[in-house]
């Protein structure tokens, strides 16, 4: 007789994707780093169904993949959000499943941003391995 008691939802189960996303969110304002310290990791607690990054200061900001592409040393590893009011991209909506963002000033000076993020059923644990390595040998940074 089957044992259907142990259940979870995996990496691939279509269904953990088609419901809402349980909320998550920064509590206030986060303060990114200068370009020239270590990044900001943003580790969420099961896999994201989506990611929202909102630039709240007077500086650039970046936002990567893994460490080592928001601090650029892989070109094109990340997406840089300018200042509110700027007219150009200062806010980002990310349909990705991750359990990790990096972030980091775009210059000199310390910056701050708000994550928001739909949090699926999917334990951080799935994207562990060969498969999903995102460190940056497949072209994610």
């Amino acid at each position: 007789m089957a044992n259907y008691l142990n259940y979870r939802s995996g990496l691939s189960s279509a269904g953990a994707y088609q419901v809402a996303g349980i909320p998550y969110m920064s509590a206030s304002a986060v303060v990114i780093p200068a370009s020239s310290g270590t990044p900001y990791q943003v580790s969420f607690p099961s896999v994201t169904k989506w990611v929202i990054v909102e630039n709240m200061s007077t500086g650039s900001l970046r936002v990567g993949y893994s460490e080592l592409g928001v601090k650029g040393t892989s070109e094109g590893a990340y997406f840089v959000l300018s200042p509110p009011g700027d007219h150009t991209l200062s806010r980002i909506e990310l349909n990705v499943r991750v359990k990790d963002i990096y972030l980091l000033a775009d210059g000199n000076d310390a910056t701050q941003a708000q994550i928001s993020a739909g949090l699926t059923p999917v334990s951080t644990e799935e994207l562990v391995g060969t498969i999903n390595n995102w460190s940056g040998s497949s072209g994610v940074g």
